[in-house]
């Protein structure tokens, strides 16, 4: 009997036994991207590009952002944009250094060429948060046929493996 009293009470103190988990859940991530140029009144950041039609003008942008989640993992962001163009036949030339028999060493020009039609996006695709400071770069390099244009910058940071994802754009005119 003892026995039999001894297992019912074992049985009720495990069947009201309640597991918690403690550990810290962080959902305060931060994701606000920043065009790094002059911005007017309407919230448009303004960027001045190389007027020749096909040379194209590098610029960095970014985002203040949470560097790394509760795994201690760093943030990825992926950019993208509604703009894109398109490469020319002839990308430049090359210079390479021959020698030949009856010819001291001298320089070749090769053509590059072979590349037509081929879409360019004007943003890089990923990057991830720098490990010291709250925030993330990407490059972009429109070109000067641009220049008129009003695209839309977008960034999708990931937290927690991808649990959490946090969204963002601004608004570019070229000029």
């Amino acid at each position: 009997m003892k026995k039999l009293l001894y297992l019912v009470a074992l049985g009720a103190m495990l069947t009201s036994c309640e597991k918690t988990e403690e550990f810290e859940i962080l959902t305060n991530y931060q994701f606000e991207m920043v065009g790094r140029t002059s911005q007017d009144i309407n919230g448009y950041y303004h960027l001045p590009l190389n007027p020749q039609e096909d040379k194209q003008t590098l610029h960095r942008f970014g985002a203040h952002i949470t560097k790394v989640d509760k795994y201690n993992l760093p943030t990825q962001v992926v950019w993208a944009c509604d703009a894109f163009w398109y490469t020319p036949d002839t990308l430049g030339v090359m210079y390479i250094e021959t020698r030949y028999i009856d010819d001291p060493w001298s320089w070749r020009e090769y053509t590059i060429s072979g590349y037509e039609g081929m879409t360019v996006p004007i943003v890089n695709g990923t990057s991830h948060a720098d490990p010291n400071m709250d925030s993330v770069f990407c490059m972009m390099a429109p070109i000067g046929a641009m220049i008129g244009d009003t695209v839309t910058i977008y960034g999708r940071a990931s937290f927690e493996e991808g649990d959490v994802i946090l969204e963002d754009n601004f608004n570019i005119i070229f000029e």
